[in-house]
């Protein structure tokens, strides 16, 4: 049973949000939305709107620009006492919301040089903070930053373990980030996995990045039945969740979640939806995921939880989602809203 009285933390980054507003082109702002973000705080802000307790595991610049993301990281509900001071650099990512045809683009800066990305395992007493800890959430992305990040992840991931805490794991791969290092990505990723009671990922992660399961098959729910079983052997991995999104030819979304539970695959709704945020939606899933663990709902239940509030924040502005657990049960409740069933 995973400890309902403790915290759950994320070890991981706080970026700075700069978006270019009203769906304008870098080259045309003169000025830019700010927000702070990051998986482990997206992840954190709805599980904190759901009750429980949370924590950031990071560390931020010692100056204002550390001080304003603290402030508003304190907004979303997540305690902040577990993060260390120092340094001088927030990691960035500069935002161009798509429109129609143009997609979204995301341009990264300063995340190598930032204060977590060159701090070391030693500056977080990961034996004291983690003591209180039901769950911890980790990011795939943390993998591709550098060699340093690679260790304190894996560190910080056994240390959990150790230590009696649900190891939760976004496979999160990002090609651009890696620079097509897809050898050290498996490799990387494997190691981690070693460590993993709970993961989100998809077909394409395991068929590309782990070299697993059949590149014949093209139904996506054949290739997600035929290697996600694979992954959770070969690792002991107990339950992989994740999303499934499709576009027709008439150009509607839809969306549909699965999580694989102790042998066997569990399927939600599928949704049609639109998008006013899609950054974070993902990790709007996962805390869904989370909080049915926690909360020892049926998997069923779980993934229809996650679903639903992955698809409401797809309507909510900004990366961390806001919606409540009520609001979430009324949308899986709302027979009136476009699905499919």
């Amino acid at each position: 049973m995973i400890g309902v009285n403790k915290r759950i933390k994320a070890y991981g980054e706080v970026m700075m949000r700069l978006e270019a507003p009203d769906y304008l082109k870098l080259e045309q702002a003169r000025t830019l939305k700010v927000l702070y973000s990051g998986t482990g705080v997206n992840v954190l802000s709805a599980l904190s709107r759901f009750g429980h307790q949370t924590s950031l595991l990071t560390k931020l610049p010692d100056n204002s620009v550390g001080d304003a993301a603290i402030a508003y990281i304190r907004s979303l509900g997540i305690s902040t006492s577990d993060i260390v001071r120092g340094g001088a650099y927030i990691g960035m990512y500069f935002l161009e919301k798509g429109f129609h045809v143009r997609s979204t683009n995301v341009t990264y800066s300063n995340r190598k040089e930032s204060s977590f990305c060159t701090s070391v395992p030693e500056e977080y007493d990961l034996e004291a903070t983690l003591q209180d800890t039901s769950m911890v959430h980790f990011c795939g992305i943390m993998l591709s930053i550098s060699e340093q990040m690679r260790y304190n992840a894996l560190y910080a991931a056994e240390k959990a373990k150790q230590l009696g805490s649900f190891v939760v794991f976004d496979f999160n791969y990002r090609p651009k980030l890696w620079e097509k290092s897809d050898v050290q990505a498996k490799a990387c990723y494997e190691k981690m996995l070693g460590h993993v009671d709970v993961c989100f990922m998809t077909e394409k992660d395991a068929r590309y990045i782990l070299e697993m399961g059949d590149r014949e098959l093209t139904d996506r729910k054949q290739q997600i039945e035929a290697v996600i079983p694979l992954v959770s052997n070969r690792y002991h991995i107990p339950i992989i969740a994740g999303t499934m999104r499709e576009k027709d030819p008439d150009g509607k979304h839809s969306i549909q979640g699965y999580m694989y539970h102790d042998g066997s695959f569990h399927y939600s709704t599928v949704y049609e939806y639109k998008t006013l945020e899609r950054v974070g939606t993902g990790d709007a899933f996962a805390s869904g995921i989370m909080h049915g663990l926690i909360s020892e709902h049926a998997p069923a239940e779980m993934v229809e939880f996650a679903i639903a509030s992955c698809v409401l924040a797809h309507t909510t502005y900004g990366d961390s989602p806001i919606c409540t657990e009520a609001e979430i049960w009324s949308l899986v409740n709302n027979t009136d809203v476009e699905m499919e069933r």
